[in-house]
């Protein structure tokens, strides 16, 4: 059954810095189609504030962008047009890189108010609009929204998310996660232990919410999973993992502190990375590791989850991001030893890679075309104007004369 698990293994890895540098590797994405060179890209953040592009099959590297004066929070390839980039710090800004341009100077710089900074961010699947999350100021941390095409703020909401849970100092929305395929659906993660998910077409911050969810724990990672993307998986930095049904609102499963639950003699976890869902075996896969950079791929049963299979070979410290292309069933990682590793099943090995490229092409052409059926059979949020959207988050607009914070 789970034989595309236990048939990956490591293709190749290559340094990004030179070894000693110190750089750990802090986040991952993917083009969701090929570039217009036909070589599907990835981008990768390090902590020195690089940012750069490999071939996603052959490791070469591409291009690398500076600019942002501060730690980089995020990295998303726009999801119409792979050759845009956009990246996300914690200087207060959110930059739109072209990839085919061989200029260090973004096409696009989204601001906030003065004080933002900005620890994660979203592009929406009809790449129109763009959210971020900001640490907090005053009593409130800010989601901010802006038009992608004329990087205008359309608004803001700042009462959905509180410190009141963790009571942590440092309270930030750490994830902002639109639906794959509802332009208008939108989930977020902070460390006061809240997951909200909001429908952005409303006229209000109110009515906007539609549910929250608590994970009664910091939270590190969100993300949308299921046959339909109907479910929201999280995780949190006390390492439990948290399922929800994101249409009824009520949690499904809960595995608290799985370090303790799935550690043996045969397998070691110290953390968990990130989770990703196998459409074909129709289930959420999670990453674990432990700091010696061994990984372990584990799937989640009635009662417990189950190591199915070992990474080893790639990395010599912990994890830190990792990037899934289910098309091609690979799996690119990053960590701390500032190395990505390519890890892909053996029968997608040996495919001649002309012939997997035309497929690939036909899939993304199959999965848009289906994509846009779906939602109109369904009356999905992606028919909603993006014009009425726009009108209905400027409404939101903080006051920007003097102090937007204030109450």
């Amino acid at each position: 059954m789970f034989r595309p698990l236990t048939n990956i293994s490591l293709r190749r890895k290559t340094q990004v810095t030179p070894p000693g540098n110190e750089t750990y590797l802090v986040e991952i994405d993917g083009q969701s189609r090929s570039n217009s060179r036909g070589e599907p890209l990835v981008a990768i953040v390090g902590t020195d504030m690089s940012l750069n592009l490999f071939s996603r099959d052959t490791f070469s590297a591409y291009r690398k962008f500076t600019g942002h004066e501060r730690s980089i929070t995020g990295v998303r390839f726009s999801p119409r047009n792979p050759n845009v980039l956009y990246s996300c710090s914690m200087d207060g800004t959110i930059r739109g890189w072209d990839t085919r341009i061989k200029s260090n100077k973004a096409q696009q710089i989204f601001t906030g108010y003065e004080g933002n900074v900005f620890t994660s961010f979203d592009v929406n699947c009809s790449d129109s609009i763009i959210c971020a999350g900001t640490e907090k100021i005053g009593e409130d941390a800010y989601l901010m929204f802006w038009d992608c095409r004329s990087t205008n703020i359309l608004g803001a909401y700042k009462e959905s998310h509180s410190d009141d849970i963790t009571r942590q100092n440092n309270f930030s929305i750490k994830q902002v996660k639109f639906h794959p395929t509802k332009a208008n659906s939108l989930a977020t993660g902070s460390t006061d232990g809240l997951v909200c998910v909001f429908d952005i077409c409303e006229k209000s911050e109110d009515d906007a919410l539609v549910t929250t969810l608590n994970s009664e724990s910091s939270v590190s990672h969100i993300g949308w999973c299921g046959t339909n993307s109907e479910y929201l998986y999280c995780l949190t930095h006390t390492e439990t993992l948290l399922i929800w049904d994101a249409v009824e609102s009520n949690i499904l499963t809960r595995f608290d502190d799985v370090r303790e639950s799935v550690s043996s003699d045969q397998c070691s976890i110290d953390y968990l990375v990130d989770c990703f869902y196998h459409s074909s075996l129709k289930t959420l896969i999670v990453l674990a590791g432990n700091h010696s950079g061994e990984q372990t791929l584990l799937t989640i049963g009635k009662d417990k989850l189950h190591p199915v299979h070992r990474l080893s070979g790639g990395h010599s410290a912990t994890v830190r991001c990792l990037h899934w292309n289910d098309q091609t069933g690979s799996l690119v990682t990053g960590g701390e030893d500032a190395i990505i590793s390519l890890w892909q099943q053996q029968d997608n090995i040996r495919e001649n890679p002309k012939k997997k490229l035309m497929e690939e092409r036909k899939v993304e052409k199959s999965n848009a075309a289906n994509s846009v059926r779906r939602s109109e059979k369904r009356g999905s949020p992606l028919k909603e104007p993006f014009e009425k959207t726009t009108k209905r988050l400027q409404r939101l607009t903080l006051q920007q004369d003097g102090n937007p914070y204030a109450k």
